[in-house]
């Protein structure tokens, strides 16, 4: 059955072509216009301009909307791919684990046996992790975000917070695919603030991820926030400002591999690609000559694999 009723055709008398009278209206008035202009009368319950036009009714209209139901987990943006050897940080993780230990905040443990749930949420919290380029920050963000997927979050947002309107287009976006009431779909702002109230209100468990902030002014209306505590906000940046740490938000500050991560790395990346033989009694040496900088490490490991150097010869 067809949602829309079918138009009824007038000719230019106002005499509809099934002889009915239009809906709603009592004896037909008639409205003269000279050639050229145009004129109005009474209610207007249709409109029809030029020959062999088609009239709808006004009263008749309507727009049904038949929204397709949320299709959770929803994922929004892009998570980066875990780099190869990927090192756990895990002096991180318990720093991490600390700042939300106080009841603020919500754990994901990254050694929970396969396919057991690793979403378990006490008090919605915000975290901020600090450092110069390179030491990894958005790689730790990244698997905390993958974790969240893996481990039954309903809801998980990766956006670039390098701009503020790069985060409102995010933040529209999901609040179209969680159907966040408010949202028209025609205002960029009002749907990211729609989202953000959803945030604020939902049972859903959910992740926001606010990569490498650079305006602390821009993105404070916009930090999310779980009034039932049910999600909570990872954000990276390179700043030490303290407009960061308002609001109850800890800030954890993200330095270069420890000695024994540093090694690890070359390790694991030079095996993976079957170059265990460049491993030698240099690691350490190379490790620390390289200032234990994940970055530096990851173009050291990529060169000697592409040289088949070892790690004295690197030195």
């Amino acid at each position: 059955m067809s949602l829309f009723p079918r138009s009824r055709r007038r000719d230019k008398t106002g005499d509809s072509g099934d002889g009915a009278t239009p809906p709603g209206a009592g004896a037909p008035r008639r409205v003269s216009a000279g050639a050229g202009s145009v004129t109005a009368g009474g209610a207007i319950t249709g409109s029809a301009l030029g020959d062999n036009s088609r009239v709808t009714y006004v009263d008749k209209q309507f727009v049904a909307q038949n929204e397709v139901p949320v299709g959770w987990p929803v994922v929004v943006g892009t998570v980066p791919v875990l780099a190869s050897a990927f090192q756990p940080r895990e002096v991180l993780r318990q720093a991490v684990d600390e700042a939300r230990g106080h009841g603020r905040s919500i754990v994901l443990a990254s050694d929970a046996p396969h396919g057991e749930q690793l979403w378990s949420s006490t008090r919605a919290s915000v975290q901020a992790m600090s450092g110069g380029g390179g030491v990894g920050k958005s790689q730790l963000a990244a698997a905390y975000a993958r974790e969240a997927v893996e481990g039954g979050a309903d809801l998980v947002v990766w956006t670039s917070a390098t701009d503020i309107q790069q985060v409102l287009t995010v933040y529209a976006q999901a609040a179209a695919l969680v159907q966040a009431p408010g949202r028209t779909g025609k205002d960029l702002e009002a749907d990211a603030r729609a989202f953000v109230n959803w945030l604020a209100a939902t049972d859903r468990q959910w992740l926001v991820v606010l990569d490498d902030i650079t305006n602390p002014d821009a993105i404070e209306p916009w930090w999310p926030d779980s009034q039932r505590g049910t999600g909570w906000t990872l954000a990276t940046t390179r700043l030490k400002d303290p407009r960061l740490t308002g609001g109850g938000r800890a800030r954890i500050d993200v330095d270069v591999y420890t000695p024994a991560e540093a090694t690890g790395y070359l390790t694991t990346r030079l095996t993976h690609d079957h170059k265990a033989h460049l491993i030698d009694h240099q690691a350490p040496a190379l490790a620390e000559a390289l200032g234990y900088l994940p970055l530096a490490l990851g173009h050291a490991a990529a060169y000697m694999l592409r040289e088949n150097v070892s790690c004295s010869a690197y030195l």
